[in-house]
């Protein structure tokens, strides 16, 4: 089972990582393997909810807010 951190990281990585990101929804399993974490069933079926569409939308509102960021001095994180 990941931990929390470890479910951070996972969908922190899908966040930013395109490639990754359409790996994690294709298949969740795989995708925590190359991270070296196991989801248990509960965590890997949690991940196939997730809407690509909305994963991505998302992801790309983090890349709008760090850009900005970045344009304004302010760090990110």
């Amino acid at each position: 089972m990941a931990s929390q951190a470890q479910m951070d990281r996972l969908v922190g990585k899908a966040l930013f990582d395109d490639d990754f990101r359409k790996r994690l929804i294709d298949d969740p399993e795989k995708a925590a393997r190359s991270l070296r974490y196991r989801l248990d069933p509960a965590q890997a079926a949690h991940i196939r909810r997730l809407s690509s569409a909305e994963l991505t939308q998302l992801a790309a509102a983090f890349a709008d807010a760090a850009d900005l960021n970045r344009h304004q001095g302010i760090g990110f994180w």
